[in-house]
């Protein structure tokens, strides 16, 4: 398993990317574990964070769901609020299974950037080779979910 921290232009960007992991789950092409999404509005005093936002179900099942699987660190969350900006937003991610070249397919041309992650620096410089792409593609230079 492994968790990683992006950053998106805008409000919307991290939300936009959760229905993006959720279909590529759904195509078996990365099991999330965990999502976390942090928006940073322009009008707001900090960033808002909403926690395991691919729990669906009552609260129940979303608290048995959560027990039965390993969550997000709560000191990855708190890292990647103290980077944030107003106007941007962030998506946090624990995931495994994930195959890399389907996963940056379906993000290709979207503006994200690695922030944080528990992997090592080889393993990230992989991720960010797989993610990014030419300049014209309108990506930064990293991208990924």
């Amino acid at each position: 398993m492994s968790t990683t921290a992006w950053r998106f232009r805008g409000t919307e960007g991290a939300d936009d990317a959760v229905l993006r992991l959720k279909q590529l789950e759904d195509q078996e092409s990365i099991d999330v574990r965990d999502v976390a999404v942090i928006r940073w509005p322009q009008y707001a005093a900090a960033p808002q964070v909403q926690e395991h936002v691919t729990d669906e179900g009552g609260k129940a099942s979303a608290f048995a769901k959560r027990l039965s699987k390993a969550g997000i660190d709560s000191s990855m969350i708190e890292s990647v609020k103290g980077e944030m900006t107003q106007g941007t937003s962030a998506l946090v991610l624990l995931s495994t299974d994930a195959k890399i070249d389907s996963v940056a397919k379906s993000f290709a041309g979207h503006a994200m950037e690695l922030m944080h992650s528990d992997l090592s620096v080889q393993q990230e410089d992989q991720l960010r080779a797989s993610f990014s792409g030419p300049p014209d593609a309108g990506r930064g230079p990293a991208a990924g979910p």
